[in-house]
Order: C-alpha cells, then structure tokens, then sequence
C-alpha cells in the first residue's frame, strides 16, 4: 500500500531506523510497516520505537504498556521516556512537543533516522487552523520530510498519504492501537478543525486533506527560494544583531517589512506579527527613533525566545530574552 520506492527515496536502509510510537493509529501503522520491512530484510540497520509518556492522562501508563507489549510481540528495540509537563493550559500542546523533541535529540546517535508518522491531514489541519489565526508565508508552509535533529535526522515518509490511507492499512492488517478520547472534543480548535471542518471538506473534495499538503509543500519550495533571492540582494545587509536604519530608509515599504522578517528570522528567535511589524515601522522608519525607542515582543506557545529591538548609534539592534 506505501510506495517501496518513494519510502526508500527518503529512508536510508542501511542505517539505524527509530520510530517515534505513540500507540496511536498513525505510529502503529508507521511502525508496522517498518517492522515488515525489516523481516523481508529490507532493512540491514537497526529497528526501534521510541516511546514518549508525557503523564498527562489517566490512561498513560497503560498506553505505555500498550507500546512495550506492541513491539516484544514483533521483536522490535522498545525505548520508553516518562516526561513532567509544566505549564499553563495554553501552553500544554507546545510544552509537550518541546519535551518529547528534547528527549529524540538526546536519543539520537549519529546518522541515526528518526520517523515521525505526520500525515497529510495532520499538515491540512495546522495549514487551516493558522489561516484562520491570520498567517503569512512562514505559517502556510507544511513540515519537512527531512531536517536534522542532534547527530540525526528527523523523516516524515508519511506525509503523502492521508489518514483514510493509514486507516485503510490498519484494518487490512488487523493491527490494534490505541484511540485517546479527548481527540474527539470539539472544544479544542484543532479537534474541531479535524473532526468538523475536513471531514465536511473531505465529503465534497475527496482529496482535500491531499491538496492542501500539496500546497503546503509548494509554498514550502517557494519560501525557499524568496528567502535565497533576499540574502542575495541584501545579505551583506543583515548579517547579525545590527541592522542599518538608513539601509531601511532606501526601500519601499513591503520590501523593508520583509527584509526586517528575514532579518529577525534568520536569527532565530521568535518571528513578529503582523500588528508588531506595524509598531517597528512607526516606531524605527516613521519616527525618529532615540536610545529609549523599544517595541518588544514573543510567543504565546514559548517555542522561540521572546525579543525586543531597541536603536544605538543609526542601528537597529536585535535583543534576545
């Protein structure tokens, strides 16, 4: 049912293979296929799961137990992980994603290959719900089937392939996972979106989920190479934490916006909105900025670090918090 060829496109066979296994259909069908793979010896590395307790249900040590009994039964390595989440409600589903990646980087040895099982509904669901927060260019692109994390790399064999496939491939296979109740709650924006929004999309276009990834994975191309035109029209420009304000003062309006994204983007801290890039304009393009001249800000899901830009001698100056 998963194309051999475009899996092994991606996947290098002959080193070591860990899947990232909730318990949940997406993983067990990820890791069910890997493990068929490797007992018609189309693996020569090793074959393991990594699983993440993140303690945050009454079901999680049974689901953990769940995992461990999965994989004894087939023969695969089994790694389990128990995490202590602090963090405001708003912040859970980011806190829990920064803890469970945490762990995969430590966890990684060199060239091993980390596979996640994001799927194209997973990347239509996040598409959706950042649109109807208000995104740009940055928040339409899809996840990379491949970056590098620690001494490994991160891969996402699945992302072609909506969750009506993975479902399909687990009934054939009569494999048993495990289905965590508060994903049906509609109370959570992506539980809605996902339940709600794609299955009524899904009943008009059959292949919504499919394009919208698509999509995302074109965006993904372009914003590439935009970024690549910008650092060779202006690189020389926006190296570091400095940035000149008679550099800015010479563009148009939509090309300094943008220069001032890449500018902070590259520097790896938390990108501004919409409204923020406003208030940097007015008050560092529009004004006569002084050494008291601020405009602050962060993330609410605390992914990125929180900065503020402040003016030194004809510069913008970049802090990071």
């Amino acid at each position: 049912m998963f194309d051999l060829e475009d899996f092994f496109d991606l996947v290098d066979s002959s080193k070591n293979i860990t899947v990232g296994f909730s318990g949940g259909g997406d993983s067990s069908a990820l890791l069910h296929f890997c493990h068929k793979l490797n007992q018609q010896r189309l693996l020569q590395g090793n074959l393991s799961a990594i699983h993440i307790n993140h303690s945050l249900n009454k079901d999680s040590d049974q689901w953990e137990d769940h995992c461990k009994i999965f994989c004894e039964e087939r023969g695969i390595d089994f790694h389990s992980y128990q995490v202590k989440i602090h963090s405001k409600k708003s912040g859970l589903e980011s806190a829990a994603r920064n803890a469970r990646y945490k762990i995969f980087k430590e966890a990684m040895q060199f060239n091993d290959q980390l596979l996640l099982a994001h799927h194209a509904d997973d990347v239509a669901e996040t598409i959706l719900f950042r649109l109807f927060r208000g995104t740009g260019l940055d928040g339409l692109q899809g996840p990379l089937k491949k970056r590098a994390l620690g001494e490994g790399v991160i891969l996402r064999p699945l992302l072609d392939y909506t969750k009506s496939d993975l479902v399909k491939y687990l009934s054939i296979n009569n494999i048993n996972f495990i289905s965590d109740s508060s994903n049906f709650e509609d109370n959570q924006d992506r539980n809605f979106i996902r339940n709600e929004i794609l299955k009524m999309a899904a009943n008009r276009w059959p292949n919504a989920s499919r394009k919208i990834q698509q999509t995302a994975d074109l965006v993904s191309k372009q914003k590439k190479v935009h970024d690549f035109l910008l650092d060779q029209q202006f690189g020389e420009n926006i190296r570091g934490l400095k940035l000149h304000r008679k550099f800015l003062l010479d563009l148009d309006e939509d090309s300094c916006k943008e220069v001032i994204r890449y500018w902070i983007k590259t520097n790896n801290v938390a990108m501004p909105n919409k409204k923020i890039i406003g208030e940097i304009l007015k008050a560092f393009i529009y004004s006569n900025p002084s050494a008291r001249t601020q405009v602050n800000w962060s993330r609410a899901d605390n992914d990125q670090n929180s900065a503020f830009l402040t003016f030194s001698d004809g510069d913008l100056i970049l802090n990071k918090k």
